[in-house]
């Protein structure tokens, strides 16, 4: 291995105390490493100009003598070139040469000529005359001679290892004059090149980088330096290591050796090995602990602490040097403001095993490079875009490869590439994209691509290169975004910790806080490739968001003070690199949000985070839980603790209000096992911790205890007397929640006593008084047996309790708990025996003057005996009691309604007593006091009146639909899809018949996504129930009956029946079924776009089950679908599945063995595609042929083999003629119909228009008919479009082939184009045709027929 180091801008002559530290540690630094160097190289500004004295000394010259034998090589070994601090810039005379060479754009010299005058050279030259003194008290004599020639001044030195290529960049340097206007006399340079060893590669040292010359001056030199296979470049001058490809050259500039802001003092390492011309690269930075290796070597900022380099060298016979500069230039095809094409491969910008072929998107680019397309690749911040251009090169080695060109370049570079014809050869890399309609640009010649996150299945790509001792894919996905560069870290990370994730990598891994450097790198990459502070300040900002946000909210986050001007604008400026578009929204790229923290003043966060959440409250009606937890977060980062408790108190008690609050929801973890912020006042931290004990209902043991500890410590600090009730009730409500009945009791009348003024109490506690009120009554909803009720009422003071008779929470606590009482808990018991527990619970109740708990309890004991048909005990009890209440709105709903029950479900008696009842209860004003029992009535009134007038009992189950669609009307969302299967079979009762399947569509859908999602509760019983109308309907559209072993429908099937009570009926072939039948359904009443959705769902039920069954075989006639929607893959799963299943159906049954099943299969299933096919064919697109022979090669004969063979070879033909159809005519047709059936189609389609018309009349009519009986009318779409795409195409393309063309093109072809959708447009089309045909055959009266349709 060959070892050497660079060092850069040592400005010895300035001095400090941490500038003399790190000086001095250097030698001793390199000398522990133990690295022997073969070369050293220095880039200039040894010295510092602006200091007095500023003058060379051999302390200087000590000093890099002391380098050299920290790595044990000789100062002859060491290679310098001059800086500009090393040039005495103001000598007599040199500004003038400089003037008159070129300066400020005036001057005779031309980077194409290079040449720069003797005289004026050597006046230049005197500015170095002290650089090359002090170079003596280094070099002997000889080496010396090589510096401050005016006729050389670049020179070349060839070693064992290397061309190492001295080029002097201070030629043009001159006050006002010394970046990106430079340049270096290219003859002079290229005399320099022409002494290169050829078999050698190239180090090029200069004090200046590449890009610092002039633009016309960099691309000539860059030409240059291509040709003759220079690969790396050495340079200083910027003070900062900087290891970057600009396009095939590494720029490599080492940092400055003194103490600066914001830069890295550094040195690089470089070992190169001969054998395979791979270079590593490394970079040793001063820190304020002393001097270390350095992780992030490039601008990349990868994790890697190597930059790699392929340096391999040009052979001499590979490239051919003209003699002349000018001659180089103009041999050039392409002149483009690009410094460079790259003709050779780019060495990785990670040289590892851990890279990534990202196959499909390799592919896709290069499919558009050979539809001979500019491509352009872009995307966000190190997200892959130049490892992808490689590879992209890799495969095509031909594609020239612009890096990084910058946005502004990029519309002008892409005209130049199609004017010089250089699409499909193209490849540009960018950091955004065009606008191709503004650029005045189309896709047919320029595609661009984004380079996106990478997938799950990337990510596990990538994640397996690092071998990982255990599945944490989806963790890494999920904590990386996708982002190449996070998922390296993470596995860096997560490899050298042995795969482990306990609790303290775990927290690590959350916050990027397992190596500081990340973050260092991520602020040098800010500052080097965002150097508008501006912008930085607003990237800023938008960090603090959490996820997407809008271009609103950029400005809002602008605005806050101290201002940011042109918002829209620097966000534009920040797109794709720092900020990444997602539909209509921006987000973050994962790099910099997730290893970098917002960089902004306290109070900015502040003012930012209470910006945010306002705006959650301003942009949305409907907040999700993301959007409550985001409000949260940005109210306590603001300081305002208050605002993000009253956000979850309020939260919590709307989703438990409407059943949504889950048992994974993230609201249900915040805060139950930490303290509550600091900042959130008494009140508010109560309301907080009483919502999570009493609502959350997976709390652990553990988190239950800390939340009630710190309820009470909260109380016991709290004292306002106003408030000490409100904390009553809360207690009373914990201590019923743990069995406490007297202390629950106690502390509620202590809340009832001492409440005060319910409006101030209201302002004070909000949404949570509702709770406070009622809470004695929502324990009524824990009591699961008799005694707990006798107990609870033997507490109950009606007296001393103010409350309303109509209070909805009240009425439904007393009804749930009775409900849940007989249904639930003492479903074990007997009839009789409930009733009595009942009846003493009743008296109970009176007794204590609890109105609304008798009033649930006669409710219950009369659905008791409607249950059990005593429908005159049901009677008699309402008799009795119901005078007792009749003033409450409760009992007029509940009680009315089971008196209804009775006499409906009562046969004996007439159903006008049930509707009398049932309209009584829904008489009351309040429709939300019980809305399962409203629902009901609703439903019960409409079965009533269906049984005399269906169209009111329409209306009536359309109001009930309406009713529970609002999700506070109801227990479970199976009430509202059984009241939907009563209005489906309500519409078809009444003959809308389309209705009548929409409504039982959306039936069936819910239910198989629900079963197909595993969520079997009721899914079961109510498939089946559905399957009773399916068969109904299918029956009546065919005019058959129904068959005597299916269940006919009626009036309350779905509502009156158990949904548990016929699962026993289920299979779990019902999904296909139940689907495929609502296709059948859908085709036949015209709903087509429903019918479309049925068949892939029946195809996606096949592929759920897994095995092929019998009754597969049937998927093939929802082929016309697939067929139109050119869904190959479902083309193909869906003949493989029925020939699967056509064969499993002979084998169990051979008597119903087909001796045409080869036939069969060929006319249903390849027929229409083949129609299909070629009306794609047509369009340039084969690849529905290349399917049918695919298809037809994997078949496996049913019947004859060599009959099917026949079939093969009318595909493997090449051509098809009158010839061809001579030979197929000799077949007897009615044993090889289907080989004529393509025959002739194949051949039509290669045909004139006279021979190709008599193959289509002799065909259609009776292929038409044949493929409808078994397919339906939709096949006639597929025979329509193939028939009129032929003849278009025959129209547009041979006008010769026809007579009167001008007729047939102007009024003919509009003609055929009327009809398009029509069932009939294929016959209308071959009608117009007829009458052009230059020899029509003559026609028999079948044809005349079917093209007169």
């Amino acid at each position: 291995m060959v070892n050497w180091l660079h060092i850069s801008d040592l400005h010895l002559g300035s001095e400090g105390a941490i500038t003399n530290m790190m000086r001095d540690e250097l030698p001793g630094y390199l000398k522990g490493l133990g690295v022997k160097c073969d070369y050293v190289f220095c880039t200039g500004d040894i010295r510092t100009a602006n200091v007095n004295p500023n003058i060379f000394t051999n302390e200087m010259a000590a000093y890099l003598k002391s380098i050299c034998e920290a790595v044990q090589t000789s100062v002859d070994r060491l290679y310098i070139v001059p800086g500009n601090h090393d040039v005495n810039r103001d000598i007599d005379g040199r500004q003038n040469a400089i003037k008159k060479v070129l300066y400020a754009g005036n001057g005779y010299y031309k980077p194409k000529e290079g040449v720069i005058e003797q005289e004026d050279m050597s006046v230049i030259m005197t500015g170095e005359n002290d650089f090359v003194s002090f170079l003596g008290w280094i070099y002997d004599e000889d080496r010396l001679k090589l510096y401050g020639n005016p006729e050389k001044p670049h020179f070349n030195i060839v070693t064992e290892h290397f061309n190492i290529l001295h080029v002097n960049t201070n030629i043009a340097y001159a006050r006002g004059q010394e970046s990106n206007d430079l340049y270096v006399g290219t003859k002079f340079l290229y005399d320099a090149v022409r002494t290169l060893n050829k078999n050698k590669p190239t180090i090029l040292l200069s004090h200046y980088p590449v890009t610092s010359l002039l633009q016309g001056e960099k691309k000539v030199i860059s030409i240059m330096l291509q040709h003759n296979g220079v690969q790396l470049w050495l340079a200083g001058h910027e003070h900062d290591h900087v290891l970057q490809k600009v396009h095939y050259i590494s720029s490599l500039q080492a940092g400055v050796l003194r103490n600066e802001q914001e830069v890295h003092s550094s040195v690089l390492l470089g070992q190169y090995d001969p054998t395979t011309c791979m270079c590593s690269v490394y970079a040793h930075k001063w820190f304020d602990e002393g001097w270390a290796k350095y992780p992030y070597v490039d601008l990349d900022n990868t994790p890697q602490d190597v930059f790699s380099i392929n340096l391999c060298p040009k052979m001499n016979n590979s490239v051919v040097i003209p003699q002349d500069v000018e001659q180089a230039i103009d041999g050039l095809t392409l002149n483009v403001n690009v410094d460079l094409i790259q003709k050779e491969p780019l060495p990785l910008a990670i040289q590892s095993e851990h890279i990534l072929v990202r196959t499909a998107l390799l592919e896709r680019c290069i499919n558009i490079l050979n539809q001979g397309k500019v491509l352009v690749i872009y995307g966000p911040l190190k997200i892959g875009k130049s490892i992808l251009a490689e590879q992209i090169y890799k495969c095509r080695p031909k594609t020239a490869i612009y890096d990084s060109v910058p946005l502004a370049d990029l519309e002008k570079n892409i005209k130049i590439l199609i004017k010089e014809g250089k699409g499909g050869e193209s490849v540009l890399v960018s950091t955004g994209a065009l606008n191709l309609n503004i650029a005045g640009l189309d896709d047919s010649r320029v595609c661009q691509i984004e380079v996106p996150l990478l997938t799950v299945a990337e990510t596990d790509e990538l994640v397996n290169t690092y071998g990982p001792e255990q599945n944490l894919h989806m963790f890494i996905h999920t904590l990386s975004c996708g982002h190449p560069v996070l998922v390296r870290t993470l596995c860096e990370y997560l490899k050298t910790n042995h795969w482990r994730l306990d609790e303290k990598h775990f927290s690590n891994l959350l916050a990027y806080n397992f190596d500081y450097n990340l973050s260092r790198a991520m602020a040098d990459l800010m500052r080097t490739l965002l150097a508008d502070t501006t912008d930085r300040a607003l990237l800023n900002r938008l960090l603090i968001v959490n996820g997407t946000f809008t271009e609103e909210d950029a400005c809002k986050l602008a605005g806050i003070d101290p201002t940011i001007d042109e918002p829209r604008m620097r966000l534009n400026g920040l797109v794709p690199t720092w900020v990444m578009p997602v539909d209509n929204y921006f987000k973050a790229n994962p790099l910099i949000s997730k290893l970098w923290k917002p960089d902004v003043p306290e109070q900015t966060f502040k003012d930012a985070n209470l910006v945010l959440a306002e705006g959650i409250l301003t942009k949305k009606r409907v907040l999700g839980e993301h959007d409550v937890l985001n409000y949260i977060i940005y109210s306590i980062r603001g300081g305002a603790d208050d605002n993000a408790g009253r956000m979850y108190i309020t939260t919590l008690m709307k989703l438990d209000d409407i059943g949504e609050l889950t048992h994974g929801s993230l609201l249900c973890k915040l805060w139950v096992d930490i303290p509550l912020p600091e900042g959130m006042s008494i009140d508010v931290k109560i309301g907080v911790r009483y919502l999570q004990i009493a609502l959350i209902k997976d709390l652990s043991a553990t988190q239950r205890s800390f939340l009630i500890k710190d309820l009470k410590d909260n109380v016991s600090i709290c004292t306002d007397a106003e408030k000490i009730p409100i904390y009553s009730s809360m207690i009373a409500m914990i201590c019923w929640m743990d069995g406490d009945i007297d202390g629950g009791l106690s502390h509620y009348h202590q809340y009832m006593e001492s409440k005060g003024d319910d409006n101030k109490l209201l302002r004070t506690i909000g949404d949570a008084k509702l709770v406070f009120d009622n809470n004695i009554w929502l324990f009524l909803l824990l009591l699961s047996n008799e005694q707990a009720f006798i107990d609870w009422l033997d507490k109950f003071e009606a007296d001393n309790i103010e409350y309303s008779h109509s209070d909805h929470v009240i009425c439904k606590c007393c009804y749930l708990a009775i409900e849940r009482l007989w249904r639930c808990h003492l479903v074990g018991e007997s009839v009789n025996d409930r009733v009595e527990i009942l009846f003493r619970i009743l008296v109970k109740a009176e007794l204590k003057h609890c109105s609304e708990l008798a009033i649930a309890c006669v409710f219950a004991i009369m659905e008791i005996f409607n249950s059990e048909r005593r429908y005159e005990e049901a009677r008699s009890l309402y008799e009795s009691k119901y005078p007792e209440y009749e003033e409450m709105t409760f009992a007029q709903l509940i009680l009315n309604s089971s008196m209804g029950n009775s006499y409906f479900r009562d046969v004996a008696e007439v159903h006008v007593h049930a509707l009398d009842y049932f309209k009584r209860a829904l008489s009351i004003a309040d429709t939300e006091l019980i809305p399962n029992i409203m629902l009901h009535v609703k439903q019960m009134m409409a079965y009533v009146i269906a049984e005399t007038d269906t169209n009111a009992a329409e209306k009536e189950l359309e109001e009930a639909l309406l009713y529970v669609s609002n999700v506070k009307h109801r227990i479970d969302i199976y009430e509202y899809y059984q009241c939907m299967g009563e209005l489906s079979y309500t519409y078809w009762c009444v003959g809308n018949r389309q209705k009548a399947i929409e409504k039982l569509s959306e039936c069936v859908r819910f239910v198989t996504n629900d079963l197909l999602d595993g969520k079997e509760k009721f899914a079961k019983s109510f498939i089946c129930l559905l399957g009773c109308l399916i068969i109904k309907y299918q029956c009546d559209l065919d005019n058959k009956p129904v068959p005597k072993d299916q269940a006919i429908p009626h009036h309350g099937m779905f509502t009156e029946n158990d949904l548990s009570s016929f699962d026993n009926l289920y299979s779990e072939d019902r999904i296909y079924t139940s689907s495929y039948q609502m296709c059948q359904l859908c085709k036949i009443v015209g709903l087509r776009d429903l019918a479309s959705e049925w068949a892939h769902r029946t195809l996606d039920a096949c592929k759920k089950r897994g095995e092929v069954r019998e009754i597969h075989y049937l998927l093939f006639l929802l082929l016309p679908y697939l067929i139109e929607e050119n869904d190959k893959d479902a083309i193909l799963f869906v003949i493989n599945h029925t020939c699967e299943a056509q064969r499993i159906s002979y084998e169990n049954h051979p008597e119903l063995h087909k001796e045409n099943a080869d036939f069969e299969f060929v006319e249903f299933h390849i027929v229409p595609l083949l129609m299909a096919s070629l009306g794609q064919k047509l369009r340039g697109d084969d690849s529905g042929l290349k399917l049918i022979k695919k298809i037809l090669d994997s078949y496996q004969s049913v019947n004859d083999s060599e009959k099917f063979e026949l079939v093969k070879s009318v595909f493997n033909r090449t051509s098809y003629d009158k010839d061809y159809i001579a030979e197929i005519n000799k077949l007897d047709m009615n044993d090889n119909y289907v080989v004529y059936i393509c025959a002739y189609l194949m051949t039509a389609y290669q045909s004139e228009a006279d021979y190709a018309f008599s193959l289509l009349i002799a065909l259609l009519p009776m292929l038409e008919k044949q493929l409808t009986q078994i397919l339906g009318e939709d096949i006639k779409s597929i025979i329509n479009h193939f028939v009129t795409d032929f003849w278009k195409s025959k129209i547009l393309t041979a006008p010769n082939e026809f007579k009167d063309y001008k007729h047939l093109r102007e009024k003919g072809l509009p003609l055929i184009e009327e009809y398009e959708g029509k069932i009939n447009q294929a016959n209308h089309t071959m009608l117009i045709v007829s009458n052009h045909i230059n020899i029509l055959i003559k026609l028999n009266d079948s044809q005349e027929d079917w093209m007169d349709k």
